[in-house]
């Protein structure tokens, strides 16, 4: 049962109304495209992040999280990246909620609960992953599996977006230092995390965010900082 929260944070750009069409539509969306279409569940995931639907849902566009069925999201996500090669099957009826089901409800409560983009949660919990909690995680709340991937994101390994934003690039560190006029030494420190880019001054990460050709937000670490959430 979702709750409805008070503590939502300054992220989240729908109310808590649409939430629940927000969850069944992206889940119906992965159940239909892996179960009917035949797609590989982290391959729409990708794609719908690519396609900018992700973005849509981020900001809450009631057309996209509320007006749309699971198919026709996933026929606008492969319409939109080029990737439908033939016609939309029908929808099967299915009894039970599959793990693709669940794995695409869950993400878009944790996009909604956390406020991070899906392209920085999937980062941490990529959908073949967030699918093979199915077992046992489906009887939990999601709460506790929203705690469970906050602590999967604490204990995660994972490169910085600013390095992978370089390297994308092929840019070296001392490229990036040289151009944006940022210290090298404070580059390599927001690299290894010794020092959070999130913290440092708009005029540095403006510059650097220049030139690596991206914004600002593009370079900005997620926090996945668990609160509890209050009752209304």
């Amino acid at each position: 049962m979702i709750q409805e929260l008070t503590d939502r944070g300054p992220s989240r750009t729908y109310p808590v109304y649409y939430l629940e069409d927000a969850m069944n539509n992206l889940g119906d969306c992965f159940d239909y495209a892996v179960n009917d279409y035949g797609a590989e569940g982290s391959e729409v995931a990708e794609l719908f992040c690519l396609s900018g639907v992700a973005r849509e849902f981020e900001r809450g566009n009631a057309w996209v999280v509320s007006g749309k069925s699971g198919v026709e999201l996933f026929a606008l996500i492969a319409e939109r990246s080029g990737y439908q090669n033939r016609p939309i099957p029908d929808c099967t009826y299915r009894f039970e909620k599959t793990p693709e089901y669940w794995a695409g409800w869950m993400l878009a409560y944790l996009q909604w609960r956390l406020g991070e983009p899906f392209e920085d949660l999937l980062h941490v919990v990529p959908f073949d992953v967030l699918r093979s909690l199915y077992c046992p995680w489906h009887e939990a709340s999601e709460e506790r599996v929203v705690r469970l991937v906050c602590d999967m994101a604490k204990k995660a390994s994972r490169q910085t977006k600013l390095a992978l934003a370089r390297k994308k690039l092929k840019k070296t560190q001392q490229d990036l230092a040289y151009e944006s006029g940022v210290s090298l030494r404070s580059i390599q420190m927001y690299e290894q995390r010794q020092r959070n880019i999130n913290e440092a001054s708009v005029t540095s990460v403006r510059a650097i965010a220049k030139a690596l050709h991206c914004n600002i937000e593009d370079l900005l670490e997620p926090v996945f900082e668990y609160k509890e959430p209050s009752a209304a």
